[in-house]
């Protein structure tokens, strides 16, 4: 998967769906949020992830307000930036097994791709939907759980897609959700299909 080529398609179709967004509409996978608050976070995470690429500690995050043009040039600053600097190279993520910008290649591509489907739904393509669950599962929610930011719910959730099946928990009471790889990278990004019983009301992502 070449996640630098996917994440500058991500960043284009963005940067076009945030153009032709109103900026005060609600974002109705982003509770409280419009489309303003959203492309102010967006752009606010590119300058971010792009500052992690030249240090080994945590850069400071700053939001501010933010239009479509901001975005664009803070997404096209960030490519530009990973364009320059191979996949291997170190700095600083919240990953410690990863702290190389092979790492923010993967984590902005995911990061546009489940955000521009609030801006403007489409059809989220198996590669980045697949590699996004296992983003969530392998990645997110064990590190919600050791930051004590959630709990599983007892039992085990099987996710399954014509392709791929993925299952967490242990033991107690089996829930199934069944679904193409796009409609479970949203359900467990609490968007679209719920997951069911106390999966639905699990955090499983920052």
């Amino acid at each position: 998967m070449d996640d630098l080529s996917l994440l500058e398609h991500e960043v284009e179709q963005m940067s076009t769906a945030l153009g032709g967004a109103d900026p005060a509409r609600e974002v109705e996978g982003c509770p409280g949020w419009t489309i303003a608050e959203l492309t102010a976070h967006l752009t606010a995470v590119h300058r971010w992830a792009t500052a992690a690429l030249e240090t080994t500690t945590p850069p400071p995050y700053d939001e501010a307000p933010a239009d479509a043009a901001a975005y664009t040039e803070a997404a096209q600053a960030m490519l530009a930036r990973l364009r320059q600097l191979p996949a291997d190279h170190p700095c600083w993520t919240f990953d410690k097994q990863n702290p190389t910008a092979g790492f923010w290649r993967r984590r902005q591509k995911l990061e546009v791709a489940v955000h521009r489907w609030d801006v403007a739904p489409y059809a989220i393509s198996d590669e980045v939907a697949i590699d996004g669950i296992d983003e969530v599962l392998g990645f997110f929610l064990p590190r919600q759980v050791h930051l004590g930011r959630t709990t599983l719910p007892d039992g085990t959730l099987t996710l399954v897609s014509p392709s791929r099946t993925w299952t967490v928990g242990q033991g107690g009471d089996q829930s199934v959700l069944e679904g193409s790889p796009a409609d479970l990278l949203l359900a467990v990004y609490q968007r679209g299909n719920r997951l069911p019983g106390a999966w639905g009301e699990t955090p499983l992502t920052p």
